[in-house]
């Protein structure tokens, strides 16, 4: 996939992840959570920006009304008995999506031949680092906190 195609594909991509955030942080009166989720779904909005100015950058012109959000999972939507479960699943399972995320932003970095795009590129690497390191660490928070979440864990993969 050609670097152009990568970049908007993952616009639409960190859209989503902001807007998945952003609601999940509205679901939790839990002050670490909120704030985990509010910053997570606030640095999503910023990389798509910066994914914009990229293209940019390498002198692609594409409207704003051409990135549509993306599930970056492709699954289909779960249903979950409370809040909690929501948030601890849909976390869980975006610890692969950050750890993507980080993985093809470093492969763009090496691949796109503008400076200033490459640097941009390597701090987003290294901020999805933060990002895995945050949510692996709220996810074990749930975890400690809501011991019950690993026996639906089990149940689910039975």
């Amino acid at each position: 996939m050609s670097a152009l195609k990568e970049i908007v594909e993952w616009i639409g991509m960190e859209l989503y992840c902001k807007d998945t955030y952003g609601r999940l942080a509205s679901l939790t009166d839990n002050p670490y959570a909120s704030r985990v989720l509010l910053w997570l779904s606030e640095a999503c909005g910023n990389h798509a920006e910066n994914l914009k100015y990229i293209l940019k950058l390498m002198g692609w012109e594409i409207p704003d009304q051409s990135f549509k959000p993306q599930n970056p999972l492709k699954d289909e939507p779960h249903s979950f008995s409370c809040d909690v479960e929501e948030i601890y699943w849909t976390a869980k399972s975006y610890l692969s999506v950050e750890k993507r995320m980080r993985d093809i932003y470093g492969k763009l970095s090496r691949e796109v031949g503008h400076p200033e795009a490459k640097r941009i590129l390597e701090k987003i690497v290294k901020e999805e680092e933060n990002h895995y390191a945050e949510l692996s660490q709220l996810v074990e928070v749930f975890e400690k906190i809501y011991t019950n979440l690993r026996e639906t864990e089990e149940a689910m993969e039975a």
